[in-house]
């Protein structure tokens, strides 16, 4: 019995002390909605009208996306039959043309919306606009100006050209196929194969092998006894190649003018040379193809893959724009390779788990073990670049981590301390059996790591030198005001009101909500827009209009950093005389006040005649005497 009773006072206890510290939170939290900003006052009677409308449109993106979080299902693809169609269009086949591109991402029907917002969520890009473009399209020659007039022999080897896959959609990997093809001489093709790495997409796997026997002769569809991962399906796909070249692809590129000689001649010159073309930047939510700048690879000490300037000493070659480049490493998705020397040299690492450090295992053992490993800056494949990794590992474990442990311990030497600094409970994890990789590493004879950062990477730096890191790759930074003809605020006709931040220019993320429209002083120029020769839409000239995708829900528009990349930050104006919608080609639609009313947020629809889609540029009026 006494012990009965003390359960019930520590019962009791708790649920006293539970209540106190909800009570607690609410306070606290009613508290940092209500209280005022010390800055911009003439915003402070707004804070708690934000704070309310945040919470309010949250609720409503949680409740239009309830659908989203669920079990993803991959039969559940956004597609009514599963038949493979290439939509090419005859003009955009030999004509790259901007405009009729963003047209393609204009959503007209609900059946629209799924189709994008499910390629999205499985592939990470605008799978409307790729379904659309078809497997033919123009790109434009991002080649410098120099290599046109490079020659190459015309006995080059032949390559196989090996595409790893694993749930990939359709159009993308048949427009990289297509695009070998269609800008490749043929003599120097032995073959395509297409590795099928056990994909979830089932559904998608007889059609897309009833597709290749039938339209395409020259190319061979196979596929993984079981998911093997990227590193394990290529060695297979190697396996089943027959020409003296081995080219690997990604899933979703598409090769440029005149991309393989340049590969090929590098490779008949000399044996032991990787040849790996420059990787131009396909937009993942437009498919905007975009000339990349020249960089080589690089890597840190945590052993991530880094893009770096090209140091002085290469610059102060001549034609260095059109000549090869040593690089220090590769991304690793692109390259050519001659096949008994892929072989030889012991191809990729088995022991490593699906994707992530076999791109520096094989760049540090190419230059320790004799080999050389170039940048052709007249061989372009563009690449999408997807904002994250639409797939992870089958055993969910960090596949990355591992690669990188084995990797550093067999190549990296006394130098791997390094790694270890940066990331050290990776010390003590598992790494696998790695006793045939140190025998290769015997065998052929390899240089010490030391040697390779003596030799190769000079530019290097430790962490415990007091120099400065190579250069990588920058971010985007706006170097001066935006020139523009259009420069004014941004007026909603069926309002009569004008688009500003919910809180102020400066304010990264706010929403953009209609308001009383301002003729002068601070409030103006918080309402004045410029819109740059890159599309962009800037408030004040600070910060860009933006949109934020809830897939299913509700899309806001909202103010961002400018990145300078398009995307999701490029506006086209389309005219009805003096009305104009403003389209968003990343997500297909218009920017649209959905309620008339002080204080509401803008978010995108589909384009059509509501009037809530039509806006005008307003000037700024005179003043009055």
């Amino acid at each position: 019995m006494m012990k009965r009773r003390s359960s019930l006072r520590c019962c009791a206890t708790l649920t006293f002390v539970c209540v106190v510290f909800l009570s607690l939170m609410q306070v606290y939290n009613w508290t940092v909605f209500n209280s005022s900003p010390s800055t911009h006052e003439y915003l402070s009677s707004k804070n708690r009208l934000i704070a309310d409308r945040r919470q309010h449109y949250r609720a409503i993106n949680e409740t239009q996306s309830s659908t989203f979080i669920k079990k993803k299902d991959n039969h559940n693809d956004g597609y009514s039959e599963y038949v493979v169609k290439d939509n090419s269009d005859p003009f955009m086949r030999d004509h790259y043309d901007i405009k009729k591109l963003h047209n393609l991402g204009v959503i007209r029907t609900p059946e629209d919306q799924r189709l994008r917002d499910e390629g999205h969520r499985q592939h990470a890009f605008n799978l409307l606009i790729s379904d659309r473009l078809g497997f033919h399209r123009a790109i434009p020659d991002s080649r410098n100006k120099r290599c046109v007039n490079e020659t190459y022999p015309v006995d080059l080897p032949e390559a196989s050209v090996i595409i790893c896959y694993f749930n990939e959609a359709w159009s993308t990997l048949f427009r990289t196929v297509v695009s070998v093809l269609d800008r490749s001489p043929q003599r120097y093709i032995k073959e395509i194969i297409i590795v099928d790495d056990t994909s979830e997409m089932t559904q998608w796997r007889d059609p897309i092998r009833t597709y290749v026997d039938k339209n395409l002769p020259k190319v061979r569809y196979v596929k993984t006894p079981e998911r093997a991962g990227l590193i394990r399906a290529r060695m297979f796909g190697a396996s089943q190649a027959s020409g003296q070249v081995l080219i690997f692809l990604d899933s979703h590129c598409e090769v440029n003018l005149h991309w393989i000689e340049p590969l090929l001649s590098r490779i008949k010159a000399s044996k032991s040379t990787v040849a790996v073309p420059v990787m131009d930047i396909i937009n993942p939510d437009t498919m905007e193809y975009v000339s990349s700048p020249l960089v080589r690879g690089g890597f840190n000490w945590g052993l991530h893959y880094r893009w770096d300037q090209l140091p002085d000493r290469i610059k102060q070659v001549k034609d260095y724009l059109s000549k090869p480049i040593e690089s220090p490493t590769m991304a690793g998705g692109l390259f050519a390779i001659d096949r008994q020397y892929f072989n030889d040299m012991g191809q990729y690492d088995a022991g490593m788990d699906v994707w992530g450090g076999e791109n520096l295992e094989i760049s540090f053992r190419i230059w320790q073990c004799g080999g050389r490993l170039e940048i052709v800056p007249c061989s372009r494949v563009g690449h999408i670049f997807r904002k994250r990794r639409p797939y992870g590992s089958p055993k969910g474990q960090d596949t990355t981590l591992k690669n990188s442990l084995r990797l550093a311990h067999v190549w990296m030497d006394e130098y791997k301390e390094h790694f270890f600094k940066m990331n050290s409970a990776a010390r003590n994890m598992p790494y696998g059996d790695i006793s045939d990789r140190v025998v290769l590493r015997k065998q052929l004879g390899c240089k010490s790591f030391k040697w390779y950062l003596e030799n190769i990477y000079p530019e290097q730096v430790l962490p415990t030198d007091k120099k400065d890191a190579p250069l990588s790759l920058g971010k985007f930074k706006r170097k001066e005001k935006v020139a523009s003809a259009l420069r004014g605020q941004i007026y909603h006709l069926h309002s009569s009101l004008c688009v500003q931040s919910e809180s102020d220019v400066f304010t990264k993320k706010a929403m953009l909500v209609l308001e009383p429209c301002q003729d002068f002083g601070k409030e103006y120029k918080y309402q004045t827009w410029y819109k740059s020769k890159d599309d962009e839409l800037l408030l004040s000239d600070i910060l860009c209009l933006d949109v934020e995708n809830v897939f299913q829900g509700r899309s806001f528009a909202r103010l961002m950093k400018c990145h300078g990349n398009g995307g999701s930050q490029s506006w086209t104006i389309k005219k009805n005389g003096s009305v104009m919608m403003l389209y968003n080609p990343a997500t297909g639609k218009c920017l649209r006040g959905s309620q008339d009313e002080n204080g509401s947020p803008l978010d995108l629809g589909i384009c059509d005649d509501t009037p809530s889609l039509s806006f005008q540029f307003r000037k700024r009026p005179s003043r009055s005497n």
